[in-house]
């Protein structure tokens, strides 16, 4: 495979300098296979949230800071509005299309913008607590909840995957370089490894 091939990523000079721990509690992970897309649409309007859920294979989360999960992710951002993350970009955007026809609605691939970061392991409640403001206690950010909040004075979305504990970090680009350092610096102290996918 030619080298031009490979698929690259922006943040893997800063990956493959940070230091590994063996024992590490805490685990980075850039998730540079998944895409992100906006869609727009009235969450109570039930033609249009029933052609979305038939495009995505899901249902959509309706219920105020929550997603759901199976063939993607699917945030909840607003009364009208959601961000899948998929790793199936092009595939999805074409299926919304497709169903939405003729309905309000808005798609927007915004793929090029965002970075999604993977934060797990005992320690990574302690990590974010440094930084957020929101109540990270498990009984009150549990799986399947998220908020758009900020991080170490970036702004971004974090959505609770599992208890174990696992966290997606969803973040501008142009701030992922700096939060993925913040992270870095903030977990050492429990040990860290990161890496890419």
């Amino acid at each position: 495979m030619s080298e031009a091939s490979v698929r690259r990523h922006g943040l893997e000079p800063l990956l493959a300098s940070a230091p590994q721990t063996g024992e590490a509690e805490v685990s980075i992970v850039v998730q540079g296979a998944l895409g992100h897309i906006n869609l727009r649409g009235d969450a109570m309007d039930a033609r249009l949230v029933a052609a979305a859920e038939s495009a995505l294979g899901q249902r959509l989360p309706v219920e105020p800071n929550t997603f759901t999960s199976g063939a993607h992710r699917i945030y909840w951002l607003g009364p009208d509005e959601w961000l899948v993350v998929t790793a199936a970009v092009g595939t999805v955007v074409k299926d919304l299309e497709q169903s939405l026809i003729g309905q309000h609605a808005a798609i927007n691939d915004l793929s090029g913008g965002n970075v999604a970061l993977r934060l797990e392991g005992p320690r990574a409640r302690d990590v974010l607590a440094k930084g957020c403001t929101l109540d990270l206690h498990a009984t009150e950010f549990s799986a399947g909840r998220c908020a758009q909040s900020g991080l170490a004075k970036a702004n971004m979305l974090l959505g609770a995957l599992d208890e174990s504990p696992a966290f997606e970090i969803v973040v501008r680009r142009s701030f992922a370089d700096y939060l993925l350092r913040w992270l870095l610096h903030s977990s050492r102290m429990y040990g860290v490894n990161s890496s890419t996918s």
